[in-house]
């Protein structure tokens, strides 16, 4: 799924940081009133997905889910995401689905938006699921193009726009192509003429900087770019005109200190903390599985998760590379406990 050898050439541009912002520096804005072109939702920030935290028998615990996107509020997230490939949603039953986003949304409470990761096999079946989001007060929705079979932009396209047209919150198209190019730029264009409420394009494709650019250009700012893939390419991101990241939420005082250190201009600095994280990212990036593995295991060690437990089936590691885990996992808990003091003493 994720391939370190595509990801190396983009890790000198990544960026990320940690400190715990107190609220006045939340950077997300949701309008409320007036025309709909001009007051949807914006994002500036970080946005993480949640992870799914499994009991022994492997049924999915809300009270650890619920503790986890209070720690992300408290620690500057720009809005909640879920469930999202990392909260394992390919092993969910779509009524696990239905209530992780019951979860997401009455527990976020309005204090930051709630992004629904609502991706479903057919435009049916992702209308209906995004229906629901919508209903119970989901902020945006989050949707992956078709995966089981290829199909063409016209269809591609076709797929989104009925989606717009059954909601009133925006859309955000997930480009998870994570060793491709992705979708070409004038997909997202012309959705966003047709469509006021397509609103933002989430990128994992490699060297994204060029289509991002070219989105946030020819949709005159309409659409917002998010970076995902683990947040690898951040500072090409933000470069390129991207307004946010969506990475997991086991780092993310890192990753909030970096992009306000990049928005106030204090670019080396925030490039510089970053750096201390690639370590970790690039040896995560190796695959999904194992990108979601450490990501519990620092929120385990970090008081966040009871457990870093995965839904089988999932990857084993023999001694050496739990060795190397364990390292990573010990250098990513020190780095966020250093950004989060520092945070307390600023």
């Amino acid at each position: 799924m994720f391939r370190i050898v595509e990801l190396l050439s983009l890790a000198a541009y990544s960026v990320w940081g940690g400190q715990k912002r107190t609220p006045n520096l939340r950077t997300h804005s949701q309008p409320t009133r007036g025309d709909p072109a001009t007051t949807m939702l914006r994002l500036n920030g970080i946005t993480p997905v949640m992870a799914t935290c499994f009991r022994e028998d492997e049924t999915i615990d809300d009270d650890s889910m619920r503790k986890q996107i209070d720690f992300a509020i408290e620690a500057g997230a720009a809005a909640i995401c879920g469930p999202g490939f990392g909260a394992e949603f390919y092993k969910l039953s779509d009524e696990e689905r239905f209530h992780f986003v019951d979860v997401l949304v009455e527990h976020t409470r309005k204090r930051v938006p709630a992004i629904a990761a609502t991706s479903s096999g057919s435009t049916y079946s992702t209308i209906e699921f995004s229906k629901y989001a919508e209903k119970i007060g989901a902020d945006c929705v989050m949707v992956t193009a078709p995966r089981t079979t290829p199909l063409p932009a016209p269809e591609i396209i076709s797929y989104y726009s009925r989606l717009c047209d059954s909601l009133k919150i925006p859309v955000m198209l997930q480009d998870a192509d994570f060793t491709g190019a992705g979708l070409p730029a004038k997909v997202f264009v012309d959705l966003a003429h047709k469509h006021p409420n397509f609103r933002f394009a989430k990128l994992e494709v490699t060297l994204p900087g060029r289509k991002s650019a070219e989105i946030v250009e020819q949709t005159k700012g309409q659409v917002q770019i998010i970076y995902g893939l683990g947040g690898i390419a951040m500072i090409d991101g933000l470069a390129h005109g991207a307004s946010a990241v969506m990475p997991g939420a086991a780092c993310l005082e890192v990753y909030v200190r970096v992009y306000e250190l990049y928005t106030q201009g204090k670019k080396d600095r925030a490039e510089a903390l970053f750096q201390r994280l690639i370590p970790y990212l690039a040896f995560a990036l190796q695959h999904l599985e194992l990108a979601i593995y450490i990501e519990k295991r620092v929120m385990h060690k970090r008081g966040i998760l009871p457990n870093s437990r995965m839904r089988q089936p999932s990857l084993s590691f023999d001694s050496v590379y739990q060795e190397q885990i364990d390292r990573l996992v010990n250098s990513a808990v020190a780095l966020c406990e250093e950004c989060r003091v520092a945070t307390v003493k600023k």
